[in-house]
């Protein structure tokens, strides 16, 4: 993806800014793997949504977030999974968190209320 920053010296001794790459965002692959690979305008692939040129601008410049009802559109025009744009914009979300509350020391002040779980007392199961 063209927006996606380096890692060549993430994890390298002495490097005090090195930081994990940033999320895929679901407008880079709009613009890369729909628009630009099929040769669509902005405006085609709004009319293939059933939706406006200005929703696909904002998504394509990372301007508007992925919902639940613009994921299974564009997995139907484009033959993914509603999860497939769901879980990008989840990354992008959690990145620009993770990044905030790093900035303000918030998450270093959350206090523990609970013992860590084992994967198995993870989950839920539906037969309970």
């Amino acid at each position: 993806m063209a927006r996606r920053k380096s890692t060549s010296s993430a994890g390298k001794p002495g490097n005090s800014n090195s930081r994990e790459s940033e999320p895929i965002r679901p407008g880079d692959v709009l613009r890369e793997h729909v628009l630009e690979a099929l040769n669509l305008t902005q405006e085609e692939l709004a009319n293939a949504l059933g939706v406006s040129r200005y929703s696909v601008n904002q998504l394509v410049n990372d301007r508007r977030a992925i919902t639940a009802e613009m994921a299974l559109r564009l997995a139907k025009a484009t033959s993914t999974t509603p999860l497939f744009w769901l879980e990008l914009q989840r990354n992008v979300d959690l990145a620009r968190a993770q990044r905030r509350l790093d900035r303000k020391k918030e998450l270093a002040r959350v206090i523990v209320v609970r013992r860590p779980l084992s994967n198995d007392e993870m989950y839920v199961s539906s037969e309970e």
